[in-house]
């Protein structure tokens, strides 16, 4: 069965991710959202969705639990290109793999580095449509997908049952709103930049449910929301001598060895 490292590794792509089938109070009713936060986290959101385009870095630092409890950290970095609707690529290196994301439209493309393998899979759609495919139909998941869905502010809050300003604070020398939310099976937290660019700077989850409530953690940074990038950027190419491999089913995933 694949782990959440390996989903997060091979899905770095879509950073901000979906959180899972978790009661919704939903984005039309943030009841339980201080205003304060519920206001600072529409502004990131509206910010977000205003860009066409953008590029950004993902520091990654995540923990893997050991069959005797003990508790691994692992990490790696990303470089994050999204062209809205249909297309984005992600460049990733890290302590446990080192992967390729593309998808332009109209393929999807996973690329092992390290194997030199790579699946790919025919997916006309959107950024939205194609994250929420994958998710429903091969189990991939990643706690920061939600920054590249069009209305970020409806995804992140779709299972929150209450969040708070937790103060003002600074990540990588950033003065930062610290806000912080509660869902059934997670907590998290999330820092934007204060002034006139709410950019997220730092994501932070604890899944409280699992043993050693193990925790996700993402900062962000070098963000441009207005990059030249060509549409050969979105294009995968095959290095020579690469194997091809396909895409199994949630199912097929979870029996496979």
């Amino acid at each position: 069965m694949m782990n959440r490292g390996d989903r997060f590794l091979l899905f770095l792509a879509f950073l901000l991710g979906v959180c899972g089938a978790l009661p919704a109070v939903g984005a039309d009713d943030p009841s339980n959202i201080e205003p304060r936060a519920d206001r600072i986290l529409r502004e990131m959101s509206d910010y977000l969705r205003s860009a066409d385009q953008f590029t950004f870095r993902a520091d990654v630092a995540y923990d893997a639990a050991l069959v005797s409890g003990q508790m691994l950290r692992y990490g790696g970095t990303g470089e994050i290109a999204v062209h809205r609707p249909d297309h984005f690529r992600v460049e990733h290196r890290g302590d446990e793999k080192n992967l390729r994301v593309v998808f332009n439209g109209k393929t999807i493309t996973l690329h092992d580095i390290d194997a030199d393998l790579y699946a790919q899979k025919d997916m006309k759609a959107d950024i939205d449509t194609a994250v929420d495919r994958l998710f429903e139909k091969f189990g991939f998941s990643v706690p920061t997908a939600d920054l590249v869905y069009s209305n970020p502010y409806a995804t992140l809050t779709a299972s929150v049952e209450k969040g708070f300003h937790a103060g003002m604070h600074t990540v990588q020398g950033v003065r930062c709103h610290h806000l912080a939310f509660s869902q059934e099976s997670i907590d998290w937290q999330i820092w934007i930049e204060d002034g006139p660019r709410p950019l997220p700077r730092k994501l932070l989850i604890t899944y409280k449910d699992e043993a050693g409530s193990p925790q996700y953690e993402v900062e962000l940074s070098r963000w441009d929301l207005s990059p030249r990038i060509s549409d050969a950027h979105f294009e995968f190419d095959p290095p020579a001598g690469a194997g091809r491999m396909e895409f199994l089913p949630t199912e097929e995933a979870e029996d496979a060895p």
